[in-house]
């Protein structure tokens, strides 16, 4: 920036000097100088002339212009959108784009299109060094977030951004069965929902790794054992961060 304001500098003072040189000495040059040119050549020698300063001043106003913008506030787009494609739109009017650059937070709500407009940001966002990180969240707390969370991003003015959001802790299913009566772990529990199955261990525990092609934010849930009543449990909530306590109850006689 230092450069650029130098050089319009130097350039709009180049062009004043020589406009205050032409003046001041316009009498000697029309002496020494055109009296000894005939038509032509004092033409030629006027546009050349006018010619120079026109160029120096348009530079310096040029250089003027790039300096100014450059240290002015600007407006961005971030697009948020699902993992599919960018027609999935992800919490429309609702969640929450921040842009953060060393010690500077600012926060915009996604519009119906699912996009988060930013206007007047500050004009360090967009230096060539800055990097600048993007993070979404939901107000209202389901643990929506960034695929790529650690990533940062170099933006211009006036450009967008996509940004793809996911529903967290849908890759996974953890939980305990216990014996509805005595509250006892049961082991061997075949754990059953769309995608993938598991069984649990001696202590009643289970992990069940669910595909992504399978991943949503609810599940129906069955868990079978020999002996006991089949459990089933429709529209489980899977972002909670929850472990789930299934309780069978015993064939009755």
């Amino acid at each position: 920036m230092d450069f650029l304001n130098n050089w319009g500098m130097i350039a709009g003072l180049a062009g004043i000097g020589m406009t205050v040189f032409l003046i001041l000495f316009r009498s000697i040059i029309q002496l020494k100088i055109f009296s000894k040119l005939n038509t032509k050549q004092s033409f030629r020698l006027i546009v050349l002339i006018t010619s120079m300063i026109f160029t120096i001043s348009i530079f310096s106003i040029v250089m003027y212009s790039i300096n100014n913008a450059s240290d002015s506030p600007g407006d961005i787009t971030v697009v948020v959108h699902g993992k599919k494609n960018r027609s999935q739109k992800i919490l429309p009017n609702r969640g929450m784009v921040t842009l953060i650059y060393r010690d500077v937070i600012v926060n915009e709500t996604i519009n119906s299109k699912g996009e988060a407009v930013f206007k007047q940001i500050p004009a360090d966002f967009f230096e060539n060094e800055a990097k600048v990180e993007i993070r979404f969240e939901d107000p209202q707390g389901e643990p929506y977030a960034a695929v790529y969370p650690d990533s940062v991003y170099t933006i211009q003015r006036n450009k967008y951004i996509p940004l793809i959001v996911e529903l967290k802790g849908l890759d996974s299913l953890e939980g305990i069965v216990k014996d509805f009566e005595t509250g006892q772990p049961i082991n061997n529990v075949a754990i059953r929902v769309r995608g993938g199955n598991t069984t649990t261990n001696e202590f009643g525990e289970f992990t069940l790794t669910i595909p992504e092609e399978h991943q949503e934010p609810y599940k129906n849930i069955r868990a079978l054992k020999e002996g006991y009543e089949p459990y089933s449990e429709n529209e489980v909530p899977l972002d909670t961060n929850e472990e789930l306590i299934i309780k069978l109850q015993k064939n009755k006689l």
